[in-house]
């Protein structure tokens, strides 16, 4: 005869494990997915930040990997004077970031409407200056009266691998943080739009679409 498990154990919810800003659980038992949970106000802070004055979003069909390019416009023409690359796969930022976001976008909304119009949003193109190439695969962003960060991190599968096989602690990664003007933040938002929620990779035949967005 099997043995009568309490109503109480059975609706008990899983153990959580982790610390540090990661918290997983095993929702359907050892050796079944993880459920992972992100608190950012634990995790470590990016020591490193860059003020954007620009930006280009590129999308890597081949490699499903989103290129972020954040920048400072040159003195002349649509280029970056200096630059830095973010890249992350494509379903992190257009599915995951973009559907934690929308409340972010409408708080910045309210904030543009209280400075004023927008400004126009200009076309950027790729610069030939060398860049630092950085990898994430989570962001969390704050917006302020005016500015917004965007602080840039990454749970290495080594991480997960170890949680799910060990119940190791994870431990996330700070790559960067990005400081950019309100209605620049906008633009950025307005670039991923085209592609939020979309599997861009079965369109066929896209190399690279370029979307961007600057501000004067």
């Amino acid at each position: 005869m099997a043995a009568k498990i309490s109503k109480s154990k059975k609706n008990s919810a899983p153990q959580v494990f982790g610390k540090d800003g990661v918290f997983y659980t095993f929702p359907q038992g050892d050796g079944g997915p993880l459920q992972i949970k992100i608190d950012f106000a634990l995790a470590p802070r990016p020591l490193n930040y860059y003020y954007a004055d620009s930006l280009l979003v590129e999308l890597d069909a081949e490699l499903r990997m989103a290129l972020l390019h954040f920048g400072r416009r040159a003195a002349k023409g649509d280029t970056f004077a200096d630059w830095i690359e973010v890249v992350m796969p494509a379903r992190s930022i257009f599915a995951q970031f973009w559907s934690s976001s929308r409340e972010v976008e409408a708080a910045v909304d309210k904030i543009l409407e209280a400075i004023g119009p927008i400004p126009k949003i200009s076309t950027m193109s790729r610069s030939d200056s060398p860049a630092a190439s950085l990898f994430a695969n989570a962001i969390f962003v704050a917006v302020g009266d005016g500015e917004s960060t965007f602080d840039f991190y990454h749970l290495s599968p080594r991480e997960v691998h170890l949680a799910k096989t060990q119940k190791m602690d994870m431990q996330i990664q700070p790559t960067i943080r990005v400081i950019m003007s309100s209605a620049l933040t906008k633009h950025f938002f307005e670039a991923l739009r085209p592609h939020a929620d979309q599997d861009f990779i079965a369109q066929g035949g896209l190399e690279r679409s370029k979307l961007a967005s600057s501000t004067h």
